[in-house]
C-alpha cells in the first residue's frame, strides 16, 4: 500500500498540468524513476559493482492570498543507487536524487512547510517555517536541479555548505534592487551529544531544537546581467555552519580526550551565463575553513547545449576538481559528468547520464563509473 503515492503522481502526469481547487489552492508533483550502476576500476578493499532502481515522488501544495503564500512539500522514495554504498569512499557523492530517500521503506516525509510574505510590490519577500537554505543562498541555472539536470553533488550544491540538517526551521528573506539581489537566512540546527562508544567518539543528533545557540546562517548578493536578452547571475555568498563537526584531523581514538567540536564556515562563487539562446555556462567555487575537510576548496564548471538534435533536447557538460589539503596524503577527486535528456511531452523528460569520478576517498588510484537513466514526470 506503501507504493501507491508513486502510482498515483504517474497516473497524475498524464493530466498535463497543475490541480487548482480553487483560485487560493493547488497541487503541484513530480516523479522520478531511475536506475543507476557503479563500477570501480579495482576490486581490492572497494564494494563490488553496484547497480539498483530508485524513486522519489515530490508533492507540493500551495496555499495563496493577497498577503501571503503558504508552501508545503511531501517527499516519499527509496533506493540511493550507486550511494549505496560508494558515497563512504567519495567526498561528493554521485546521486543527489537519493539524498533524501530511505533503504527498503516508502516513508512519507514532510520535507517543506513555509509562509512567504510579499512587500514593496514583490521586492521584498520573507520567508519563515521549514525549509533548506538553498532557496536563499547557491542557486544555479543551469546546475542547480538533479531531477532535470546534472546529478552528480559537485553539479548541484556547494559540497561545503550542503549540510546535514537541511530542512529545519529558517527565517530567511530576499530583496532586489535593479540589477542587485540580496539574501539570508538564520537556521536553527539540532543540538548534538557527544559521547565514545567504546571504540571511537561520536556526534549524535539528540531531536530537540536551542533556537539562541545552534543557528546556522548565510548571505549573499546576486548581481543579474541581460545583454541583449541573454541573462546571467553572478552571486557571492558566505556561509557560518553550526553543525557540529569533528575535525577530519582529530584523534577520534582516545576515550581519555575528547576531540573539540568545530563549525563550519567559508565563502563561494555561483556563476550562470547565457550566451545564445539556446547555449549557456555556469561555474561555482567553494572554499572551507577550520580544517573541517580533507579538502580545502573546490570548482566545477561546464555548460549546457539545448536543441542538440531538436528543440526537444540538451546536451550537459561538467567538471569539477575536489582540492585536497596539504596536511593530507589524499590527492584531488575529480568528477566528469555527460549527460542527454530528451522531452518526451510538456510533462516527461527522459535523460542518460555518465559520471566519472578521479581518486576516490583512501584510494587515490581507484576510479568510479557510473551509468544512470533517468524518467521524469511532472504535473
Amino acid at each position: 500500500m506503501k507504493r501507491i503515492p508513486v502510482l498515483f503522481v504517474l497516473c497524475l502526469s498524464v493530466y498535463g498540468g497543475a490541480f487548482d481547487l480553487n483560485k487560493n489552492l493547488s497541487i503541484n508533483g513530480g516523479a522520478v524513476l531511475y536506475f543507476q550502476t557503479a563500477n570501480p576500476s579495482v576490486s581490492n578493499g572497494l564494494p563490488s559493482p553496484q547497480k539498483g532502481f530508485g524513486n522519489t515522488l515530490d508533492l507540493e501544495v500551495n496555499y495563496h492570498t493577497n498577503f501571503f503564500e503558504f508552501y508545503t512539500r511531501f517527499h516519499n522514495g527509496n533506493g540511493r543507487g550507486g550511494d549505496k554504498f560508494f558515497s563512504d569512499y567519495l567526498f561528493a557523492n554521485v546521486n543527489t536524487l537519493s539524498d533524501d530517500n530511505t533503504e527498503d521503506n516508502y516513508d512519507l516525509t514532510l520535507l517543506e512547510a513555509y509562509f512567504s510574505f510579499s512587500f514593496f510590490k514583490g521586492n521584498l519577500n520573507i520567508i519563515l517555517g521549514k525549509t533548506e537554505p538553498f532557496i536563499f543562498i547557491d542557486q544555479n541555472e543551469f546546475a542547480n536541479d538533479e531531477t532535470t539536470q546534472f546529478v552528480g553533488k559537485p553539479f548541484v550544491d556547494n559540497i561545503f555548505f550542503d549540510v546535514e540538517d537541511r530542512y529545519s526551521p529558517i527565517l530567511g528573506f530576499t530583496y532586489s534592487y535593479k540589477n542587485l539581489e540580496f539574501s539570508g537566512f538564520v537556521q536553527s540546527i539540532e543540538k548534538h551529544e557527544v559521547y565514545f562508544n567504546g571504540s571511537e567518539w561520536i556526534i549524535d543528533e539528540t531531536g530537540h531544537h536551542d533556537y539562541d545557540r545552534q543557528v546556522s546562517s548565510g548571505f549573499q548578493v546576486n548581481y543579474k546581467t541581460d545583454f541583449n536578452g541573454l541573462k546571467g547571475n553572478y552571486r557571492f555568498f558566505v556561509y557560518n555552519d553550526t553543525h557540529p563537526h569533528f575535525s577530519y584531523f582529530a584523534d577520534l581514538s582516545n576515550p581519555d580526550s575528547e576531540p573539540q567540536l568545530k563549525i563550519a564556515s567559508g565563502f563561494a562563487l555561483s556563476f550562470d551565463q547565457y550566451l545564445a539562446e539556446n547555449f549557456g555556462v555556469f561555474f561555482r567555487y567553494g572554499k572551507s575553513y577550520n580544517k573541517i575537510h580533507p579538502y580545502k576548496d573546490f570548482y566545477s564548471l561546464g555548460f549546457s547545449f539545448s536543441g542538440v538534435f531538436g528543440d526537444k533536447d540538451a546536451f550537459l557538460f561538467g567538471f569539477s576538481k575536489v582540492n585536497s589539503s596539504k596536511h593530507t596524503d589524499y590527492k584531488d577527486e575529480n568528477h566528469l559528468e555527460f549527460q542527454y535528456k530528451y522531452e518526451v511531452s510538456e510533462n516527461t523528460l527522459i535523460a542518460v547520464d555518465y559520471q566519472y569520478v578521479q581518486n576516490l576517498i583512501d584510494f587515490p588510484r581507484a576510479d568510479l563509473s557510473v551509468i544512470m537513466f533517468r524518467v521524469t514526470f511532472s504535473f
